[in-house]
């Protein structure tokens, strides 16, 4: 597949080397001929902005400069935090609004979506905490400027 874009569906957007990602949803999983950021580029896009756009309003609205979440499609709350830098090549991109649980696994984090699929991310617990409390003020934020 040479393109997609990010839906209310989609779990998360895992690098696999830098031309593949495997996009996981919560019925399907795709492989495209893009990088990680790619994807998520295209798909801001395809919303109407950029990724870098999506970067820099999010670090002006929260004060935090590094790995910051982002809203790829404002209607639908569709929120996606990085688990690395975002220029970093084994950056993991997921969906907080398909999460239901996380729990410690070898140091690492297991996740669960809602569909009860599951992803290993290759970061602390407490970090990934930090990426969901981000994650969530973000969104918080943008409710209360939208008078929500």
């Amino acid at each position: 597949m040479d393109s997609y874009e990010i839906n209310k569906d989609t779990c998360a957007v895992v690098t696999v080397n830098d031309k593949i990602t495997k996009v996981v949803e919560n019925q399907d999983e795709y492989f495209v001929n893009k990088s990680s950021y790619e994807v998520m580029e295209d798909s801001c896009t395809y919303y109407g902005s950029s990724c870098e756009g999506r970067i820099k309003g999010t670090k002006q609205i929260l004060g935090s400069n590094y790995k910051v979440p982002i809203i790829v499609e404002e209607s639908n709350e569709i929120i996606f935090f990085p688990t690395e830098s975002a220029s970093n090549a084994n950056c993991i991109w997921l969906s907080l609004n398909n999460i239901k649980k996380y729990e410690r696994s070898n140091g690492f984090t297991k996740v669960i979506f809602n569909s009860g699929k599951e992803l290993i991310v290759k970061m602390s617990i407490s970090s990934f905490e930090t990426q969901i409390l981000r994650a969530n003020r973000l969104g918080s934020i943008i409710r209360k400027r939208k008078g929500e």
